[in-house]
């Protein structure tokens, strides 16, 4: 599959790209993504390397992974990352820190949802976090994600556990207008 850019009022989503490599080193550091992330830990330059130069490229030409960097601007700065895994159907997501709390990662993932669903004619896109991972969820009830309960992780962690996590879904004739019941 050829990657493709979506583009919203304040983003654009692209390939992430060697270059971003030191900002991808940087945010994957943040001690949060230990905690709720299934990335490498401590995380390493190698494992950056691994993801821009093989992960991202591989997964959009298999159509198995497709993700896309999130930027202010085409060729400006990575502020994140946001992806989609056809073998769960689900979305995963990542803000750098100095990027939280202005909305970008729910209009990222709000874009992303509607264009996999019209693209990829999908019925439904699921999301899940580890339970307590409350700034995940806020993202995926505010773009209408509706809240399906407690289970396993599907994707396996670091150590091959499945912790307990929070689920959610949205379905092709779903709006984005928040949804009652998650969590508190």
């Amino acid at each position: 599959m050829e990657p493709f850019v979506i583009e919203t009022d304040r983003l654009v989503l692209d390939l992430p790209i060697p270059t971003d490599r030191d900002r991808v080193i940087e945010y994957c550091r943040d001690p949060l993504f230990e905690r709720f992330l299934t990335l490498p830990w401590p995380y390493e330059p190698r494992h950056a390397d691994f993801f821009l130069e093989t992960f991202v490229p591989k997964g959009w030409a298999r159509g198995n992974e497709l993700t896309w960097a999130i930027r202010l601007e085409s060729g400006g700065p990575l502020l994140g990352i946001i992806g989609w895994r056809r073998d769960h159907g689900d979305l995963g997501f990542w803000l750098g820190s100095p990027h939280r709390g202005y909305g970008y990662m729910t209009e990222a993932t709000i874009a992303v949802t509607d264009r996999l669903i019209r693209e990829l004619d999908l019925g439904e896109v699921a999301w899940e976090c580890v339970a307590g991972n409350a700034a995940s969820a806020s993202v995926a009830r505010k773009a209408g994600f509706a809240y399906s309960g407690e289970a396993p992780t599907r994707l396996a962690f670091r150590d091959g556990s499945h912790p307990l996590s929070w689920h959610g879904v949205f379905g092709a004739n779903d709006d984005h207008s928040p949804k009652s019941g998650w969590p508190a």
